[in-house]
């Protein structure tokens, strides 16, 4: 009897802990998993950038869209049926400019986003992994540009090289090409010494196939997230550059070129700022949230 409640006792406690580990395992688990508001999340910051994207894009043959640029007599008209975000002091219609202002300032922002990413990558991958006086050139040249005042050096730039398109994506894409590389060179120096780059090493591969091959890769799943991040950056550059009159100039339509616009008429005319703004708001929200997702999912799967 006593030695049978002696087994019984010792088998109790040795699963205990088995259970125990294992409700543990399960909450860690669920701790990893994310949160369905984080999927719904994620879901509705997509549907909006795919709707931006679908207008901005296709916005020339929308034929239910008035002529942004056509003045009407329904001057400083509030929101209505028939012009839901309003009409400006001329009559335009403000949803239309508002979606070919989107053309325009998505545009800026994609192309300078790609070019820093895809400078500022090669860049930091040089620097993390040949490291020396390359590390040395190329980290000195990005301490420095990004401890200036990144909107004062763009408006140096649009100032000195004339107020274009072109300038103007010169200007925010060399804003956003120091951050990229800041990270890239970060993810290059976390790779370079793991296995499979001494097996690389090993095997005789060349130092520039061992980047592009092997560390790149690595490298770009938060490259790729950070750009998400850039792109929002930059998109509030080139409207702050609108705002103080050193972006694109008329007739070109721009986010930050209504906005600026519109300010002087906030108080009788609210809507010409509010919705604007809203739009710009709810796309910087989505691309800042996509990017913090996928970059918290790349640190998850590399951890």
């Amino acid at each position: 009897m006593t030695t049978t409640t002696t087994t019984q006792l010792t088998t109790s406690q040795t699963t205990l802990p088995k259970h125990g580990k294992s409700r543990a395992i399960s909450k860690e688990s669920k701790q990893t998993l994310p949160p369905r508001v984080f999927q719904i999340g994620f879901v509705l910051a997509t549907l909006w950038l795919a709707m931006v994207a679908f207008f901005a894009l296709f916005a020339p043959v929308m034929g239910f869209l008035p002529d942004p640029g056509r003045p009407s007599l329904n001057a400083n008209q509030g929101p209505s049926w028939s012009a839901l975000f309003g009409n400006d002091e001329l009559g335009r219609d403000m949803f239309s400019r508002v979606i070919w202002g989107s053309r325009l300032s998505l545009l800026i922002a994609l192309i300078s986003t790609a070019f820093g990413t895809v400078v500022g990558g090669i860049l930091g991958l040089f620097s993390g992994y040949f490291k020396g006086w390359i590390d040395d050139i190329i980290g000195g040249a990005t301490n420095v540009m990004l401890s200036l005042p990144a909107l004062m050096f763009a408006m140096l730039i649009v100032t000195v090289m004339d107020q274009t398109l072109r300038n103007v994506i010169i200007a925010v894409s060399i804003l956003s090409t120091p951050a990229v590389a800041r990270v890239a060179r970060a993810q290059t120096i976390r790779f370079a010494d793991r296995e499979f780059v001494t097996a690389a090493k090993g095997m005789g591969a060349r130092r520039i196939r061992i980047i592009f091959k092997e560390i790149l890769p690595n490298t770009l799943p938060v490259m790729m997230s950070f750009a998400f991040l850039a792109f929002g950056i930059v998109v509030i550059a080139e409207g702050a550059l609108s705002f103080i009159g050193k972006s694109v100039p008329a007739p070109d339509i721009t986010w930050g070129g209504i906005l600026a616009a519109g300010r002087s008429k906030l108080q009788n005319s609210p809507h010409l700022t509010i919705f604007p703004a809203l739009v710009i708001f709810l796309t910087l929200l989505s691309v800042n949230y996509i990017g913090n997702r996928l970059l918290h999912r790349s640190d998850v799967r590399h951890h």
